[in-house]
């Protein structure tokens, strides 16, 4: 992780660590799903999921649109699209924009900057490996797992 710090690259950062730990929560309450694409596919095509519900373990999911909202149980919102995959295009990402960031920033009650200060942090972020431009100015989302 790089040494650099501002209000925006450190709310940035939090989102992504709930992100993570949310993602990684809610997968783990659903067995045989590995993503959104999949919540996604189980609600709209195969009907076998709610559109809206709680795992045992407490996180709540919301599909809507192209995406999905997850909350925990201290009510720590975090909210992906699925956007096309500008490295492999016939594939998805799971994305997020700086209106993301503020949903979540003010679901924990922490102040917001501004959509530019966390495009320009989220680009920081991006340019030393800890997040992926999506589009650029946009949509970012996490590295791939290594």
């Amino acid at each position: 992780m790089n040494e650099f710090s501002s209000p925006a690259v450190d709310a940035v950062r939090r989102y992504v660590v709930a992100l993570r730990e949310i993602r990684t929560r809610l997968f783990a309450d659903l067995p045989g799903l590995a993503g959104v694409q999949d919540i996604l596919f189980a609600v709209r095509s195969q009907g076998t999921m709610a559109r809206e519900g709680r795992t045992a373990g407490g996180i709540e999911y919301s599909v809507h649109g192209v995406g999905c909202r997850m909350t925990d149980e201290r009510g720590r919102e975090v909210d992906v699209d699925l956007v096309a995959d500008p490295d492999r295009p016939a594939r998805v990402v799971e994305a997020f924009d700086a209106w993301r960031i503020k949903a979540f920033l003010s679901s924990g009650g922490h102040p917001s900057p501004a959509n530019e200060e966390l495009n320009a942090a989220c680009a920081q972020l991006a340019a030393c490996g800890e997040l992926r431009v999506v589009e650029q100015c946009r949509w970012f989302a996490l590295p791939p797992s290594s």
